[in-house]
Parts: structure tokens; C-alpha cells; sequence
């Protein structure tokens, strides 16, 4: 079977792959074979999965905001047009 790129294949792809491979009892030579997956790949997701490596973006609860929220008065306080933003904290 020729070899396929899996490149783009999600974390948890690459943890059933290696799941099943340390189930099935075959070598990861053999296993990736059958599989059509590139052996350096797969150890490379094997030491990256075994190591905690996150691959995933952060979750919206975690991850700092990109933009900070701003407001434009419609006027200053002598009553003429605004000039300028203004950064709400």
C-alpha cells in the first residue's frame, strides 16, 4: 500500500492510531505499513502525544483577547465633535 500524507490529521487521530498499534501487538514498522502512515510521523506524534505537547489552540477561556474593546464618543465635553478613540479598560 503506498504511503499517504496524514499530516493534517487531527491530535486525536494520531492517539488512535497509536492506541491501536499498541493494542494490536505489530511493530510500529508493520502497523504504519498496513496503515499507509509514514513511521517517522508516527513516532513523531507518538513522542509529542506521550510528552503533553498541546496542539490544540487555547480555549476561549484561556486565551487572552486579540482585540481590545473601544469606544468613539459622538462628542467631547465642551459639546464639539469627538477627536481620537478611547480605549475601554
Amino acid at each position: 500500500m503506498p504511503k499517504q500524507r496524514h499530516s493534517r490529521y487531527p491530535a486525536e487521530q494520531w492517539q488512535a492510531w497509536i492506541d491501536d498499534q499498541s493494542r494490536s501487538g505489530l511493530s510500529q514498522q508493520v502497523f504504519c505499513e498496513q496503515k499507509g502512515l509514514s513511521k517517522s510521523s508516527f513516532q513523531h506524534w507518538k513522542r509529542r502525544l506521550a510528552s503533553g505537547t498541546s496542539v490544540t489552540p487555547p480555549t476561549s477561556a484561556t486565551a487572552s483577547p486579540l482585540f481590545a474593546p473601544v469606544s468613539m464618543p459622538a462628542t467631547d465635553e465642551a459639546g464639539d465633535q469627538a477627536r481620537g478613540w478611547e480605549i475601554d479598560r
